[in-house]
């Protein structure tokens, strides 16, 4: 089953861009509530939630708006063939 979310993003500084942002749930690992995820977008891009990682932790500078974000290695490969 595909699951639909609307979310809005706030344009500023190194963000993405603003607007409504519609995404559909690719594949994820656990059956129920908050979990590493991997989800099209409508701007045909992905947005992925997983475990915050520091730029500190990870030797990174990032720039302004990006966050660096760890999931599973079994995620991202079920999410690449396309499983959900």
């Amino acid at each position: 089953m595909v699951t639909n979310h609307h979310l809005t993003a706030v344009q500023g500084e190194g963000t993405a861009p603003a607007g409504p942002l519609d995404l559909t749930l690719m594949t994820k690992l656990c059956s129920g509530g908050g979990c590493p995820t991997v989800y099209r977008t409508s701007r045909n891009t992905y947005v992925v939630q997983g475990y915050t990682v520091t730029a500190e932790n990870a030797g990174l500078d990032l720039p302004a708006g990006e966050q660096l974000v760890e999931i599973p290695a079994e995620l991202f490969e079920a999410a690449v063939k396309g499983e959900a």
